[in-house]
């Protein structure tokens, strides 16, 4: 994505303030050297499609380990096109409890998250739409457990505890707009290094003998 300062650039992506995404687009945006943009947090993709769609020089930016990458792909795949991919990490991820439960019986989550963790550990099981709002609805008493983020380990140490620390995970993020980038060449940054083994990896390689 290309744009010149003072571009009237829309970037929509998941909200409220604070979650992984916000923070991957702002990291995004300062790399390509767009500074002059507006940004639309949502807590739905599908409404973010919808915006997309009605505004001129936006764009719409989806982690790729969310559950509905395949439907926002797919629902107006005549109009709007996957125009850009890039790596960035999550931030900090932890599994916090309650202090005053002892044995948590329910946990919030965000459905693209239940990876981390073993769900069988807790009887319910509640979809939460992003990591921040997780650790507000924890904070409420709404469940006994929570996989947010680090900040509030230290914000809230006195009413949660940490009980995995799951640190910064390296993932990708699709960005998406409306007009179609691809014209049959593969667009991204050459890295043929990546399928040489490196000195320490080498070293780990055990000896063939004939």
């Amino acid at each position: 994505m290309v744009a010149a300062k003072g571009d009237n650039v829309t970037v929509i992506t998941l909200g409220p303030e604070g979650t992984c995404h916000e923070r991957a687009v702002q990291r995004y945006l300062e790399f390509q050297g767009v500074d002059e943009y507006r940004l639309e947090l949502i807590t739905d993709f599908f409404d973010g499609l919808e915006r997309l769609r009605a505004t001129p020089n936006s764009f719409l930016v989806q982690c790729s380990a969310h559950p509905k990458v395949h439907e926002i792909t797919e629902k107006y795949w005549h109009e709007v096109f996957v125009v850009d991919t890039f790596i960035y990490p999550t931030k900090h991820l932890v599994l916090l409890s309650r202090r005053d439960v002892e044995v948590p019986r329910s946990i919030g989550i965000v459905p693209a998250t239940k990876g981390y963790v073993d769900l069988s550990q807790w009887e319910e099981v509640i979809d939460v739409v992003s990591k921040p709002v997780v650790g507000e609805g924890l904070l409420r008493g709404e469940y006994d457990s929570g996989l947010t983020h680090m900040e509030h380990v230290d914000e809230h140490a006195d009413e949660l505890r940490l009980d995995l620390d799951i640190g910064e995970i390296d993932t990708t993020w699709v960005v998406y707009g409306r007009e179609k980038r691809f014209q049959g060449e593969v667009i991204g940054i050459p890295s043929a290094q990546l399928f040489e083994p490196s000195a320490a990896g080498a070293a780990k390689v055990p000896p063939v003998h004939a």
